[in-house]
């Protein structure tokens, strides 16, 4: 089975899919894709949980913010 094939197995397989269906909330171990189209494939994108490099991303978004909240802090005229 070729890499193509896990990961639509994966994507495919109810069980991968957490939480309330409207959030999209997906992961799967098995599945070597960050970012996974949402059910159905026309919603956009979600992010696959169990993919190392989901915890790097949500570092980055938090330390975007946490910059962005320092300079209107600290910003002012």
């Amino acid at each position: 089975m070729n890499e193509k094939e896990r990961n639509e197995r994966a994507w495919n397989d109810p069980a991968n899919w957490i939480g309330l269906r409207w959030l999209g909330m997906y992961r799967a171990s098995q599945d070597s894709r960050l970012f996974v189209p949402r059910k159905p494939r026309l919603a956009g994108l979600t992010i696959n949980l169990a993919h190392p490099g989901a915890r790097w991303f949500f570092v980055a978004i938090a330390a975007l913010v946490a910059i962005a909240v320092g300079v209107q802090l600290l910003w002012r005229p």
